[in-house]
Order: C-alpha cells, then structure tokens, then sequence
C-alpha cells in the first residue's frame, strides 16, 4: 500500500491545481460518501459527506474568488498520504499564499475518507488584513 493511494490522493488535489474545477463532483468521485474534511486544524470543525464538502468549496469560491496551489512534496505511509503545498487564493486582485500541509487517508478501495489540512489561519487573516475570528467564521458552515 501506498503508491496507490498517492496517486488518488494526487489526482484529487491535481483538480485544484491551476483554478477551481469546472465541475465539484468530479475530484468527489474519488471520495467516500461519508468523506470527512477539516479546512484548518485544529480551527474548524470537520464536515462530513460529498453534499457538504462541495457547499464548503461553493461557499469558499463565492467568498473568496480563484485559487491555485504549487505542490511542494509528498509521501504516503499505508493508507495515510502527506502532501505539502502553498495554495493561493485571489479575493480581489491580490493573491494571497497559503502553506500547508494536507493529510489524506485513502482506503484499500482507492477512495479519500478523511483529509485534514493543517496551516495557519493567523497569517492568512493578516495576509488579508482581517481579524483571525472573521476568517473563522467566514469558513465555518452551517449546522444542518
């Protein structure tokens, strides 16, 4: 195990590399219904299932406009797979860099059931001039 699960963990990310993907579902097939997903750890709580990781990304791509990301590195150690990025966000004319680390875990069937991001969200806020908690609350969802 391993290679197998980076590469559809790579293939999911690849999606996001150069703009939001025309259509959300497509890097979704490659996740588990009850998929789980937490944008900042330990910040935001984790959402749970495809339906509400793309009203995440619908909401994000509303609020904050284009993005794209460099990929630094990866490596897998059985179903867990690493990568290191820095994302970019454009909510006007600036673009904004976000480094990170991503985490995925991908079962045995070759589907994503967890991804956990870990970055700082005190420097994005600043980045953008906003106080840590708007940057919270503008990503957390509803409760359903």
């Amino acid at each position: 195990m391993g290679k197998r699960q980076e590469e559809v963990a790579l293939k999911f990310i690849g999606y996001f590399r150069d703009t939001w993907p025309e259509n959300l579902d497509d890097p979704l097939e490659l996740c588990t219904e009850d998929c789980y997903y937490q944008s900042i750890v330990p910040t935001t709580e984790p959402i749970r299932g495809k339906a509400a990781i793309k009203a995440k990304w619908e909401k994000i791509k509303a609020e904050y406009g284009d993005q794209r990301h460099d990929m630094k590195g990866w490596g897998s150690s059985d179903r867990f797979v690493f990568t290191e990025r820095t994302d970019w966000t454009k909510p006007g004319d600036t673009w904004y860099p976000i480094p990170l680390v991503a985490v995925f875990e991908v079962n045995e069937d070759g589907k994503i059931y967890a991804w956990r991001e870990y970055l700082d969200g005190g420097n994005i806020a600043r980045q953008m001039g906003m106080k840590v908690e708007d940057l919270e609350q503008s990503l957390t969802m509803p409760s359903s």
